[in-house]
């Protein structure tokens, strides 16, 4: 007898649906190694440790767009990693300085 793995809605299973945030889960982190200078490109794929290869959540050759920031820090604070936030978010402001004054709330 065959298995199925149990649909929730959308087509998806669990375990697909598991794999999903897995995979924004290993975008967000590399990309913030790389934005952080925490690592290199050519140490990350070296080490290359996620199942997915390496997924960036950013654009590594033009750099992280405002929005890509934003949700980056939205994701780490969903993940309640704030020391994570706050580095971001420097990085944020330096590179787009009408975002100093803008809050949560105009980003969603």
């Amino acid at each position: 007898m065959e298995e199925h793995s149990e649909d929730y809605g959308y087509g998806r299973s669990v375990e697909e649906i598991q794999q999903e945030e897995e995979l924004l889960s290993d975008a967000y982190n590399n990309s913030y190694l790389l934005i952080t200078n925490s690592a290199s490109m050519e140490y990350m794929m070296a080490k290359l440790h996620g199942q997915h290869g390496l997924v960036l959540a950013h654009n590594d050759h033009s750099g992280p767009t405002k929005m890509e920031l934003e949700n980056m820090i939205l994701f780490f604070i969903e993940t309640e990693e704030y020391e994570k936030c706050a580095k971001l978010k420097v990085i944020l402001n330096k590179r787009y300085p009408e975002s100093i004054n803008e809050s949560l709330e105009e980003w969603l």
